[in-house]
């Protein structure tokens, strides 16, 4: 009875070190690492274009690859830069999963990939640009060890030896093009809001779409043709709203706050 309650629980542990969901409900795969961190780590993590560092990273504490609590804000069709410090003769790999599928091997989605480089400790600096068909919403980034002393290899979920890895939320938003930027002013009031959304623009207002901060169409007010018109959220929930402005002359993304 002991030995089926002790292999039951191994079991679990061992499934638990090797899947992870995320909030959409996704289970991703993770890379392993059975000769543990220690000097064989990362310590620093930095996307500054994203006003992002962590240094909390620990070597007596090989066991903290989920930071998704942590947000880290992007928006499509920008470039930004990073810079990974690593210790103990080893590289890295940066990686979203846009498609949301679980993992990281689908086109487009490794970002940066650098080559070893032979120092102890070393800062690997290198830029990636978000894709301008990425949809606005909440994507899982991951940062994880390779090459040298962590064995050979590129896979984000790949078997290696010594190192570690994170993930984070990447919450991307839609960047206003140059032309989108020119349009005329648009105002939306009050913000925060508590019930009726104002929204006024010089331009005839063909459309409003409204999107949580996970990137869901939660309103879409069709065939307005109007300057001002007035949106209730009353059905919305608190939280972060983007309203995309459709008129003749282009669209205009602009956030807002539901009280």
């Amino acid at each position: 009875m002991r030995t089926h309650f002790y292999f039951a629980n191994l079991f679990a542990l061992l499934i638990s070190l090797t899947f992870v969901s995320f909030a959409h409900g996704q289970t991703y795969c993770n890379p392993t690492y059975p000769m543990g961190c220690s000097n064989w780590r990362m310590t620093k993590v930095a996307i500054p274009q994203a006003n992002f560092t962590d240094s909390s990273f620990s070597s007596s504490n090989c066991s903290q690859p989920d930071k998704t609590s942590t947000i880290i804000n992007m928006s499509a069709s920008s470039t930004y830069d990073i810079s990974v410090t690593t210790t103990g003769w080893i590289s890295c790999g940066v990686a979203i999963d846009f498609n949301q599928n679980g993992n990281f091997n689908d086109a487009g989605e490794t970002l940066y990939m650098p080559n070893y480089a032979a120092n102890n400790p070393n800062t690997y600096s290198g830029n990636f640009t978000i894709p301008s068909s990425v949809n606005p919403g909440s994507y899982r980034m991951r940062i994880w060890n390779r090459e040298a002393n962590s064995g050979s290899g590129q896979s984000a979920c790949g078997s290696y030896n010594y190192g570690t890895w994170v993930d984070y939320t990447v919450n991307i938003t839609t960047l206003l093009s140059t032309s989108e930027a020119l349009l005329a002013k648009t105002k939306v009031y009050p913000n925060p809001v508590s019930d009726i959304l104002n929204i006024e623009d010089s331009n005839t207002i063909q459309s409003v779409e409204i999107y949580d901060f996970n990137g869901k169409l939660v309103r879409n007010d069709l065939s307005l043709n109007k300057k001002k018109i007035s949106v209730s959220l009353s059905n919305l929930v608190s939280g972060a709203y983007t309203a995309k402005i459709k008129s003749a002359k282009g669209a205009k993304t602009l956030k807002f706050i539901k009280k």
